[in-house]
């Protein structure tokens, strides 16, 4: 039997999880307006087994209809409906992360990349299904004093609950993984 304060936490978690949920599907419906055009290319930075490592969004900024948009981030080609092998990208979106945010805002959908494979990696192929990650209590991690550096830390931090997914419907892009030291 839970007592009566472990159930307002369980509620107080479940309301702050569903107000983040709200607030990131409202900020999916802005993409469009978000998006960037230009044909510009832009390098990313991860995390893979313990090292920073950068990878490419070619075409992020493409004017060209079939760009695919999560959020406020540009993707490049839309490959929705198309069955190519990717692997998962861990962003974990948090207001202590440092290596992302929206273009123009440096405070909005702050975030982190964590790579589970890299070239010569069995099952790498450059492209990549967005798992999205918030923490499951506010307050509770602090990405720029402790990142996640492993898709394995990040792994046991779902399987604790420190972290939980919300759900994006499968969205995949192509971002190869371009410089960076391999351990």
């Amino acid at each position: 039997m839970h007592t009566r304060e472990e159930s307002r936490s369980r509620v107080r978690r479940s309301s702050i999880l569903l107000a983040l949920l709200v607030l990131f599907a409202a900020a999916l419906a802005a993409a469009p307006a978000l998006a960037g055009s230009g044909g510009k290319l832009r390098i990313e930075t991860a995390w893979y087994d313990g090292h920073e490592i950068s990878f490419l969004q070619p075409s992020l900024f493409s004017a060209k209809p079939n760009g695919g948009i999560f959020a406020c981030f540009g993707l490049g080609p839309d490959f929705t409906g198309i069955d190519r092998p990717a692997q998962p990208i861990y962003v974990i979106v948090d207001d202590t992360a440092t290596q992302d945010h929206c273009d123009g805002d440096p405070t909005a959908l702050r975030h982190e990349h964590v790579l589970p494979v890299a070239p010569g990696d069995p099952g790498y192929t450059g492209a990549w299904r967005i798992v999205l990650l918030v923490e499951a209590q506010p307050g509770s991690i602090d990405l720029g004093a402790n990142p996640f550096t492993s898709a394995a830390e990040v792994e046991n931090a779902l399987e604790a609950g420190l972290l939980v997914e919300v759900p994006t419907g499968g969205v995949t892009f192509l971002g190869p993984v371009i410089g960076g030291d391999k351990p």
